[in-house]
């Protein structure tokens, strides 16, 4: 066993050390709700924060990352809350909040990685923690589910200054049915920094 540990060892230091180069991003994410989502929250949401860390390698134009984003869509909407499963109908103002926490890994390819401008297009696979909430008065519905989903996502980076990029990315997100929830997506306007 220790023969095989110290074999997975030296491959990742290996991996790891080889010529490479890290970026962390933060950046500001926005969301426009399509699909399923859209018929429960319609409107664009400018509420959203995203991490990730990408690893390049440097003899192929190739990252692998991880990332993990928050989006919060939003909605105040005057219409009936009728759900016949729970026995319930209600006049009056709904206020509907939708977090979504996408925890991904990505693999991205860059088409002019040595540019000032490179764009690349990319995807990512993982979990959205998807926290659904529909609130009137002192009452209010809470569904909370964790889906697989996947995020394919096109962008540019921008070498702007010695010292950071900026990225600007437009990602397709889609978090597939999770037992009784159904499924959501929407896309995301990122803009970010690139460190």
């Amino acid at each position: 066993m220790k023969k095989y540990i110290a074999t997975l060892l030296l491959v990742f230091t290996g991996f790891f050390a080889s010529a490479q180069q890290s970026d962390f991003i933060i950046s500001y994410q926005m969301s426009l709700p399509l699909g399923s989502t859209s018929d429960y929250i319609s409107s664009f949401s400018g509420r959203g924060i995203g991490l990730e860390w990408r690893k390049h390698l440097l003899t192929t134009p190739v990252s692998f990352g991880f990332s993990v984003n928050w989006n919060v869509l939003y909605q105040k909407v005057e219409e009936r809350y009728n759900n016949p499963s729970e026995g319930v109908v209600a006049d009056g103002k709904q206020y509907r909040y939708m977090n979504t926490v996408p925890i991904l890994l990505h693999a991205d390819y860059y088409f002019n990685k040595d540019g000032i401008v490179n764009p690349f297009v990319g995807v990512g696979l993982g979990t959205y923690y998807i926290n659904q909430r529909t609130s009137f008065g002192q009452w209010a519905f809470i569904e909370k589910n964790w889906h697989f989903g996947v995020a394919p996502e096109v962008g540019v980076i921008a070498d702007v200054s010695p010292s950071f990029n900026m990225l600007f990315t437009v990602r397709y997100n889609h978090a597939f049915k999770a037992g009784n929830a159904t499924d959501h997506s929407y896309l995301g306007f990122n803009v970010g920094f690139v460190f």
